[in-house]
């Protein structure tokens, strides 16, 4: 699966077979699937076709190449717990090749910068590369949210086992993080582990000093701020405390 994504023209996209042979679907049939959604214009710029040789044969195929846009639409007619999961690796994959490209392109354009200057540039990219990985908790985050409500509405229609498929999906999703990336909370998801309002937490952040410690929090660029570990277990060592106050006890 590490070569689903691969580079084309400096930019991330797959193939109609890769995505045939990780769906086990015909290749004729993704390939009329991707001529249908081309009769729209704004579908144009996502699929390029080309050919490949057929090694059994040595005959000449048709074949698409497509960006994320096109597969995320062509995959969206994709049903069933596998396709999700070979969706999500997909999502991943793309993920992963457009951060290398981003980073390969950023330090490719500075190979006739002036000595003094590189060290800043060094400290731009980890900051751009930081930024891009809050970006993909807070991602996460809202499919986290969505899957929990698309729990709660399967539990009205009173469908137990896709309720379950939904929160573990949820479950799965935080635990996905991006490589080299630290896990991190909101301060909703500290609520409901410490048992207490997400004013509580905001309180109790401000008591114990976990706002003012850089290796505890942050505060995202919407101003809400997100917790690490290190946080969490200081709210859990301060639990009863926290849960007395917030009673008014």
């Amino acid at each position: 699966m590490n070569d689903l994504v691969i580079m084309q023209n400096e930019q991330a996209v797959t193939t109609s077979l890769k995505v045939a042979n990780v769906f086990r679907k015909r290749h004729d049939n993704v390939i009329n699937s991707i001529r249908g959604l081309l009769k729209s214009k704004e579908t144009q710029q996502m699929f390029e076709e080309t050919t490949y040789i057929n090694p059994q044969n040595n005959q000449e195929y048709p074949m698409f190449y497509m960006n994320r846009d096109g597969f995320s639409l062509l995959a969206m007619g994709f049903n069933g717990k596998k396709a999700l999961n070979f969706k999500l690796k997909y999502i991943a994959a793309f993920n992963k090749m457009e951060k290398f490209i981003k980073g390969s392109n950023a330090i490719e354009a500075d190979n006739e910068i002036e000595k003094e200057k590189l060290e800043f540039k060094r400290e731009w990219l980890i900051e751009m590369r930081k930024q891009n990985v809050n970006k993909a908790h807070e991602l996460r985050n809202q499919d986290v949210k969505l899957y929990l409500e698309l729990g709660k509405v399967a539990d009205d229609y009173q469908r137990p086992h896709m309720a379950v498929d939904f929160r573990n999906e949820a479950i799965r999703t935080m635990q996905a993080l991006p490589v080299g990336a630290r896990r991190e909370y909101s301060v909703t998801e500290i609520g409901n582990i410490i048992g207490v309002s997400p004013i509580a937490i905001g309180k109790w952040a401000n008591k114990l000093g976990v706002k003012r410690d850089a290796d505890m929090s942050y505060r995202d660029h919407d101003g809400a701020w997100r917790y690490f570990p290190e946080a969490l277990k200081v709210f859990q060592d301060n639990a009863l405390e926290i849960q007395d106050d917030d009673l008014g006890l």
